[in-house]
């Protein structure tokens, strides 16, 4: 028993002296000042001054900053100045009326010709054509022509012209069953009387 006792602490005394040496070894390394470490924060690598993009390497360069435009001052618009009215002007008093007109009575008539014209008409008429012809008509007048005599007035039919200027306008009668006499023939424009003639029916 005591010759193991004297082993082990030979032992021990061959292993202390390595162990002793490994303890040191860590402990430096442990506490040894990490310089290496601060000087590579102390120098950074530099980055890139680009901007990467889109993944898959695509680049784009630093956006330049736009530089912004001065304004241009605006020049203020003058103020409209309000329209004078215009003096009003008196109304112009329109020209006299020039119209004129002539009525025939005709047994026919070719467009403004009277055919024929009658003063006395015989009891073998069986019709007769009141004719028109006037000058410096409106648009818009309406014309007529009234016969007046033993059987009572009789009114043709109106018409309302379509234009102005001159022209002619007619009407047609019949005569067959007329009593005998004188009648009187008589041209409107508008309601008023602008024209007269007349002829005699003779017989039956």
């Amino acid at each position: 028993m005591q010759a193991r006792g004297v082993m082990s602490r030979a032992t021990f005394e061959q292993l202390r002296g390595p162990a002793a040496l490994i303890l040191i070894v860590v402990a430096a390394v442990v506490l040894w000042p990490r310089g290496g470490a601060e000087s590579a924060s102390a120098n950074p690598t530099p980055t890139p001054t680009v901007i990467v993009g889109i993944p898959g390497g695509e680049v784009f360069p630093s956006p330049t900053p736009t530089p912004r435009p001065t304004p241009i001052p605006t020049a203020t618009p003058a103020a409209t100045p309000a329209p004078t009215a215009a003096p009003t002007e008196p109304p112009t008093t329109p020209p006299a009326d020039g119209f004129t007109a002539q009525v025939l009575v005709c047994r026919s008539i070719s467009g403004s010709t009277c055919n024929d014209q009658v003063t006395t008409l015989p009891p073998s008429a069986g019709a007769l054509t009141t004719l028109v012809l006037f000058t410096d008509a409106i648009a818009g007048d309406t014309l007529n022509t009234i016969l007046s005599g033993p059987a009572g007035p009789q009114a043709g039919s109106p018409y309302a012209l379509q234009g102005s200027g001159d022209g002619y306008f007619w009407s047609q009668f019949q005569a067959a069953g007329l009593p005998s006499g004188d009648y009187v023939v008589t041209a409107t424009r508008n309601g008023v009387q602008v024209a007269v003639t007349g002829f005699r029916k003779v017989g039956r």
